[in-house]
C-alpha cells in the first residue's frame, strides 16, 4: 500500500463515529475521499465539518488512516495466534504497508502488551515440546527464524526445559522410538545388528539424518541407538 499523492485543498464535509466505544471515525472530504482513522487521532487535529483541509492537514489525516489500518491488520493477525515482533512486522510489510509506519505500530502494540517476544517464545517452545518434540538446537533455530532474539530464545528455552523437566536425552529417546516404529521390520533389525554391512550403514545414515534434522547431536543419537539395541 503506497501513500496517496496530495491533491489541492478541499473541505471536510462529514464525520461518522463508529465502533463499540466510538474508537474510529470515518471522514468524507469534498473531493469524494473517505478516510477511517482512530478517533483520538482525529480529535487531535482539531478539524471540524466544513473546515478546509489543505495538503499538510490531508497528509496528517492520511497517515493517521494508514496507522489505523496497520493497527487493525496487526490485531487481526495476533487474534489468530501469538507472533514475534519481527514476524508481525514482516507480515504487515508484505501487505504493502509503509515500513516506517509498521515499525511505529509494532512499537505501540508491544508497549500495550499485545506483542511480547519472551512470552511468545515460551508459549511456542512449550507447544513444540508437547506436540512436535525437537532438540534444543532445532527449537532455537526455529525461534530465530521467527525473529526472536538469540538471548530471548535461549532464556525462553531454559525456562521451558526446566519447567517441563525436558532433557536432550529424553527428547532423543522419544524421537528415536517414534522413528523406529515407523520403519519396516528389516530396517529396525538391520540397525540393531552390530555387523558392518552396506544395509546397516544406509539405515544408520537415515537414522542420524532424521535425528540431526530435529536438532539432536550425533553423539546423543548414537547413545540412544545403543540403548534401543539393548532393549532388544
Amino acid at each position: 500500500m503506497t501513500e496517496t499523492p496530495l491533491p489541492p485543498s478541499t473541505r471536510l464535509v462529514s464525520v461518522r463515529v463508529a465502533g463499540t466505544r466510538g474508537e474510529r471515525t470515518t471522514l468524507s472530504l469534498e473531493d469524494g475521499t473517505e478516510l477511517t482513522l482512530d478517533t483520538e487521532a482525529f480529535l487531535a487535529t482539531g478539524v471540524r465539518t466544513g473546515d478546509p483541509v489543505d495538503e499538510q492537514l490531508r497528509a496528517t489525516l492520511v497517515e493517521a488512516g494508514l496507522l489505523w489500518e496497520i493497527r487493525e491488520a496487526g490485531l487481526r493477525l495476533l487474534s489468530h495466534r501469538a507472533r514475534s515482533r519481527r514476524e508481525l512486522e514482516t507480515r504487515l510489510r508484505k501487505k504493502g504497508f509503509p515500513g516506517r509506519l509498521v515499525g511505529r505500530v509494532a512499537g505501540e502494540l508491544e508497549a500495550r502488551g499485545y506483542l511480547d517476544d519472551d512470552a511468545f517464545a515460551r508459549a511456542w517452545a512449550s507447544d513444540r515440546l508437547r506436540l512436535r518434540p525437537r532438540g534444543r538446537r532445532a527449537l532455537e533455530r526455529e525461534l530465530r527464524g521467527k525473529g526472536v532474539d538469540a538471548a530471548v530464545a535461549g532464556a525462553a528455552l531454559d525456562h521451558v526445559f526446566e519447567r517441563e523437566g525436558a532433557t536432550e536425552l529424553g527428547i532423543a529417546r522419544e524421537l528415536a522410538r517414534g522413528w523406529m516404529r515407523r520403519q519396516p521390520r528389516r530396517v529396525v533389525e538391520t540397525l540393531r545388528s552390530r555387523e558392518r554391512a552396506p544395509e546397516r550403514e544406509k539405515a544408520l545414515r537415515r537414522f542420524q539424518g532424521f535425528m540431526a534434522r530435529r536438532g539432536i547431536a550425533g553423539g546423543i543419537a548414537l547413545q540412544v541407538l545403543e540403548e534401543l539395541r539393548n532393549e532388544g
